[in-house]
């Protein structure tokens, strides 16, 4: 891998501490849609997507629907969401050595925006794209290589469930993976992401040492 010109950020689990917040919604919603809640929610991070879908009763042809609701329910409490800790210390490192820095999100950009400048941290991403779909983030990184007129060496996605992984490898991108997000640290790893972080700022160790080896 080379050093990344661009790095592009999954949203809720990677930048935004949202896994109680989305279960809480996620749990208001199942009676009405008709889905079993999530009860233990460690058993539910060690699930892969389809394996989680599949459990609690949610097929593909009324997932669209899920996805609207959730995230109209989920805009009350995006200004409440606060980043993980060290994030911004991440940011401010990379943008210094000079790599662009944005998001791509099953979320609405809305809601991303409005965590974003409740954390103070809006300025640091070049650009937000809201993608309401679970799967399907690949043609997304495909249109964002295009846009910024990138190599697929030159971006690195950065996300926190095995979907995240998928998608970039279809992109044909780096991506690496988070374990304080959504996914437990195996289900990550069986993904097979180019790397697997453990905190923030190995992200900036990462990009140095490709930097140096460079």
């Amino acid at each position: 891998m080379t050093t990344p010109r661009l790095i592009v950020w999954d949203f809720d689990g990677t930048l935004a501490d949202s896994l109680a917040a989305s279960v809480a919604v996620f749990n208001r919603l199942a009676p009405e849609l008709g889905f079993r809640p999530v009860e233990d929610v460690p058993a539910a991070r060690g699930l892969g997507t389809r394996q989680f879908l599949r459990q609690h009763g949610i097929s593909l042809w009324r997932l669209p629907r899920l996805v609207r609701r959730f995230h109209a329910a989920a805009a009350d409490e995006a200004d409440k969401l606060v980043l993980f800790a060290g994030l911004a210390d991440v940011f401010a490192g990379l943008r210094a050595r000079g790599v662009r820095l944005g998001i791509l999100s099953s979320n609405r950009e809305d809601n991303i925006r409005r965590c974003l400048r409740a954390n103070g941290a809006e300025e640091s991403f070049a650009f937000v794209i809201g993608y309401p779909r679970l799967f399907g983030k690949a043609k997304a990184l495909r249109r964002i290589l295009r846009a910024e007129r990138l190599a697929r060496a030159d971006v690195l996605y950065v996300g926190d469930e095995g979907r995240d992984v998928e998608a970039a490898r279809k992109a044909g991108v780096a991506v690496a993976a988070v374990t304080w997000g959504f996914h437990a640290e195996a289900v990550l790893r069986a993904s097979g992401p180019d790397h697997v972080v453990t905190e923030p700022r190995q992200l900036l160790d990462l990009v140095s040492e490709q930097r140096a080896a460079g």
